[in-house]
């Protein structure tokens, strides 16, 4: 959303809006503007998320999945529990998430996995966090 949209939704004026969201932006509250990617559109019809347990000992944090091989891999996080990683993957067809399922247990030693496949997202999700009434923006924010 624009700059001028965002002033319309709170009772700041442009320049107040656009001052407070630089500093936002400098405090480092704001991380990054990302694009919403829509995986259909790209061929990729099948989402899953799969949880990734590793013989004790074996975990390492440090996983690349950057590679070709794990173009899929969306989003992944280190989980407290029975399974050391939680992975959200898009693919193209079973096939493509069965070869990234073996590339788990064969490259980087998976003991375990559990897929379950995404039926649909619920409207409204993902979503950013709540804006804030301007009373409860910091000014030093």
């Amino acid at each position: 959303m624009s700059v001028t949209e965002l002033a319309d939704r709170l009772p700041l004026s442009l320049s107040a809006t656009s001052e407070r969201l630089k500093r936002l932006i400098e405090s480092g509250v704001i991380a990054r503007f990302t694009a919403q990617v829509d995986p259909e559109r790209l061929g990729r019809t099948i989402e899953a998320v799969i949880d990734v347990r590793f013989a004790s000992g074996s975990y390492n944090p440090t996983l690349d999945f950057d590679r070709t091989e794990f173009f899929g891999v969306v989003d992944a996080v280190h989980l407290t529990g029975r399974f050391d990683l939680q992975l959200r993957v898009v693919a193209r067809d079973v096939g493509e998430l069965d070869r990234l399922l073996e590339l788990l247990k064969e490259d980087l030693k998976a003991e375990e996995t559990n897929t379950r496949l995404i039926l649909r997202s619920l409207d409204g999700f993902p979503r950013p966090l709540p804006v804030m009434q301007a009373d409860q923006l910091s000014d030093s924010a």
